[in-house]
């Protein structure tokens, strides 16, 4: 393997390193592309486990730990003001104490441009269980993504030391490219989302397009496989296809108030990420204080949010892939409010 890295990517004693077109038809890319399979096999196995164990966790907090304490129909209006707020204390563990930070800053946006450092696994694993598994939203892509490219780097550092820096990044794009496809069901949207997040075009793209696909079509099979087999479906993860209404033909209409919308979004948006930057630089100051405050907030949001719509408090909580499908298959018995 070694051997087949070092002709994918690095400079001979005889000459300088081949370019990214001459890589990619090279007979040794063979083996960098069955690495990349084998990277797309354990990187599903583990983005599986992970869902998994914040399912569970999920489960025996807000459903089943209250049937336990006597309330039969389901958990009181305050349940998630003291879970939320714990939730903050492991994460400002592993924002402080850990390698990593606790992962990216979703203030600043999903950043998947560079390695992740097998070292900071560990604590951007913990934020992210601490987080999902606890009741706080957060979507698992940016997690995965890290777990993905992490996995990938370390898979390469195993079996070739000296492999060189492209050989690496084609080792992590594997990875996160597996982890993507995971939640979406589709290696042809992975690709997408990571080629538009990470900005990767030119030669860079054909050189890391090939080992992602194969990684992400690899990784879902045996993902899929792996769910059959023990009964456990991270199906209410993924992004499958919605009962959506059909429409005969489009109307100036239906475009016209889609623009309107979208610039009221927009500006939403930056007014959001606008606040949170801005908060971003208080909550560093005293991470251990003000991190659970946080949560705290997110569960009087719920529980607010809940008041005034009369639907669940868990419509907020937790991860927006999982609130997705039943809010727009049942969009018609949702008041304006509720949106």
């Amino acid at each position: 393997m070694a051997e087949a890295t070092a002709s994918a990517g690095a400079a001979g004693p005889d000459g300088p390193a081949p370019s990214l077109s001459e890589t990619v038809l090279n007979k040794r890319f063979v083996a960098l592309l069955l690495m990349a399979a084998v990277i797309g096999i354990v990187t599903s196995l583990a983005a599986w486990a992970f869902l998994e164990l914040v399912y569970a966790m999920q489960q025996g907090l807000f459903i089943d730990l209250p049937k336990e304490l006597g309330y039969g129909s389901g958990a009181p209006l305050w349940w998630s003001l003291p879970i939320c707020a714990l939730a903050g204390l492991p994460v400002a563990f592993a924002v402080v104490k850990l390698p990593g930070n606790g992962g990216h800053i979703p203030a600043y946006g999903l950043v998947t441009g560079g390695l992740q450092q097998p070292a900071e696994l560990p604590g951007i694993m913990l934020a992210a269980v601490a987080t999902l598994g606890l009741g706080l939203v957060l979507g698992p892509e940016a997690p995965l993504i890290a777990l993905g490219s992490g996995l990938g780097v370390l898979a390469i550092r195993l079996t070739a030391k000296d492999a060189p820096p492209q050989v690496m990044a084609v080792a992590a794009a594997a990875g996160s490219f597996a982890a993507v496809s995971f939640i979406f069901g589709s290696p042809l949207i992975a690709a997408v989302i990571l080629i538009e997040a990470a900005g990767i075009g030119g030669d860079r793209l054909r050189l890391m397009l090939l080992p992602g696909l194969l990684a992400a079509g690899v990784g879902s099979l045996v993902s899929s496989g792996m769910g059959s087999m023990t009964g456990l479906s991270s199906s209410h993860w993924a992004l499958g296809p919605l009962s959506l209404p059909d429409f005969s033909r489009p109307e100036v209409g239906d475009f016209a108030w889609t623009i309107l919308l979208a610039v009221v979004v927009a500006v939403g948006v930056f007014l959001v990420l606008l606040l949170a930057k801005k908060i971003v630089h208080l909550v560093e100051k005293r991470p251990f204080l003000l991190i659970p405050a946080a949560g705290l907030m997110v569960s009087l949001l719920a529980i607010a949010f809940a008041q005034a719509t009369g639907e669940s408090a868990n419509a907020v909580l937790f991860s927006g892939q999982d609130a997705l499908p039943p809010l727009i298959e049942k969009a018609g018995v949702w008041s304006a409010s509720t949106f």
